[in-house]
């Protein structure tokens, strides 16, 4: 799509170039090099699972 600049009033333009920005591909957790986070299920999982070590080892010392 070809888009004439001079056509465009200064909002236009400016709303233009925002929704540029907007469609830009942004790049996934794992190309950007920051580590993934992890979703609330897995935190739910790994808190149950700390618990369930901390009940084993108090069991274990009575």
């Amino acid at each position: 799509m070809m888009i004439e600049w001079e056509d465009h009033g200064e909002e236009e333009r400016r709303l233009l170039l925002r929704y540029l920005e907007a469609t830009k591909p942004r790049p996934s957790a794992s190309e950007s090099g920051e580590p993934r986070k992890l979703g609330r299920f897995w935190r739910l999982v790994g808190r149950l699972y700390l618990a369930y070590l901390r009940w084993r080892y108090r069991a274990q010392l009575q």
